[in-house]
């Protein structure tokens, strides 16, 4: 198995693709418009408490008033009310879990949180916590002791409340390497309380570049390779790599092809496909993925494959493939929220656990919090993922001017029936003898083509002529009835 790091690079766009064994995984844009604020950490303002949703907005210096919620508030009782705990122009320290999206501020806690390369600090955190990766016993008691022995002798400020989480990457660490990160981590405390003088809202903290960041976590599952396509960014990336402990291993390689990088592997086409809705499986089945505000869609389908027979075996074929698939593309698409994945009905209660496990196993490794349900009554899987950023569609597309967003518009013959509608209600008096009806192509020729006896009927009792105009500028689904 071999994991790859694509990174394409313009004056406009940075897009980092992550590919397994040619498949593309996970895809990243930045156009530089509007930054990740998710890790960032503010002194803020209260703008208003919402007694009757136990929440309050923020003001943190963005466009829109960010939100949080009395769960987010660090050492706040669910069962208190939010007024006894904030008030409005009250001075609030703040980091940010969810960007904003769509027409929704910024996701906000209290229970601020830093990490460096071995250390997370959690300002809710009382007493010292260990990554359960480490299993060791014994390297768990030499992490802890020697954690212990690095506090007991650092001077850390009054500020600094909460406690420390040793991350899986510090198994084996040194007693210098921890000093070393410790010490990086009260450096930037010591930054924020610097900055905590100043008048609300200000930054105190923005979290490392977002592509750093990635291509970070990325290194950690194990990555064989980072290729690059401009030589600006191929240079600041060797820098990086340089002087990151956790990348120092790798040395990016320069396209320097003619043809686009994306191009050269065929992410290009893979980004397209995860925009439509028809996702084909190699046994011959078939997903069809609806991305809607409220929810998401998957409906797996047999499609082409039969097997030797249609029996539970190959029901179970289909679905088990179909679990790795809907993994794969809700990381790609980054879909979040509520998503039901409706498998194809097993009556066998073994195979439907081999599938959830398939699923279960296949979302292992997301770092995107991912909670799934067992199977219901009806079949049906869900899926609730916690949504951070803009989903990959959100980010490429944007509403249908025709449609709304709908996916469907009013049928050429629905809207030939209207015209005749509005025809017979209107009274003209013989004020008028001429109406023009301006429309798309194919209504207009609906009305030509099938419609001419009801058009010679209207022209007769109202004594009118009536003249179909084509018009371009009208979409599908709309029309205009102008007299002259």
């Amino acid at each position: 198995m071999t994991k790859e790091i694509f990174i394409h690079c313009t004056s406009f766009e940075t897009r980092l693709a992550l590919v397994e064994d040619a498949v593309l995984q996970q895809i990243h844009i930045d156009r530089g418009e509007a930054p990740s604020l998710v890790g960032n950490i503010y002194k803020a303002k209260v703008h208003r408490v919402m007694p009757g949703m136990q929440s309050a907005f923020v003001d943190i210096g963005s466009e829109r008033n960010a939100f949080i919620h009395i769960d987010d508030i660090y050492r706040a009782n669910p069962s208190e009310k939010i007024a006894d705990n904030l008030r409005d122009g009250q001075d609030l320290l703040v980091q940010v879990v969810k960007d904003p999206v769509n027409k929704k501020g910024a996701l906000l806690t209290t229970d601020l949180s830093i990490a460096t390369k071995y250390l997370v600090y959690r300002h809710g955190r009382k007493k010292l916590g260990i990554s359960a990766k480490i299993k060791q016993k014994p390297e768990r008691t030499r992490l802890n002791d020697l954690m212990d022995s690095m506090i007991s002798t650092t001077e850390l400020p009054e500020s600094l409340t909460g406690h420390f989480i040793l991350r899986s990457a510090a198994e084996g660490i040194t007693a210098s390497q921890l000093t070393q990160d410790i010490n990086a981590l009260l450096d930037i405390w010591r930054s924020m309380d610097s900055l905590r003088a100043k008048k609300s809202p200000v930054s105190l903290y923005q979290e490392s570049q977002k592509f750093q960041r990635l291509i970070t976590n990325m290194l950690d599952s194990g990555v064989d390779k980072i290729t690059v396509d401009c030589a600006e960014f191929h240079e600041k990336l060797k820098g990086w790599c340089s002087h990151n402990s956790s990348a120092e291993k790798y040395s990016p390689e320069l396209h320097t092809g003619k043809n686009n990088l994306f191009e050269c592997y065929q992410i290009e086409d893979q980004i397209n496909a995860a925009l439509e809705s028809d996702v084909s499986l190699s046994c011959g089945g078939d997903l069809v993925i609806e991305e809607t505000e409220a929810l998401s869609v998957i409906d797996v389908n047999t499609g082409s494959y039969l097997g030797d027979a249609i029996d539970q075996q190959t029901f179970l074929r289909v679905n088990l493939e179909a679990a790795s698939e809907s993994a794969r593309q809700i990381k790609l698409r980054n879909l979040s929220g509520i998503i039901v994945i409706d498998f194809i009905d097993m009556a066998v209660a073994e195979h439907r656990r081999q599938v959830l496990s398939r699923l279960k196993r296949e979302f292992a490794k997301d770092t995107t919090k991912t909670i799934i349900s067992e199977f219901t009554e009806l079949g049906l899987v869900q899926i609730a993922r916690k949504r951070i950023r803009q989903s990959l569609s959100q980010i490429l597309c944007e509403p249908c001017t025709c449609c709304k967003a709908k996916g469907i518009i009013k049928s050429e013959e629905t809207l030939s029936y209207e015209i005749l509608r509005e025809l017979a209600k209107v009274d003209f008096n013989g004020a008028w003898t001429l109406v023009e009806i301006h429309a798309s192509a194919n209504i207009i020729h609906k009305l030509e083509n099938k419609y001419t006896a009801q058009i010679n009927q209207f022209k007769a009792s109202a004594d009118c002529d009536v003249k179909l105009c084509i018009e371009s500028s009208i979409s599908s689904d709309q029309f205009n009835i102008i007299p002259v």
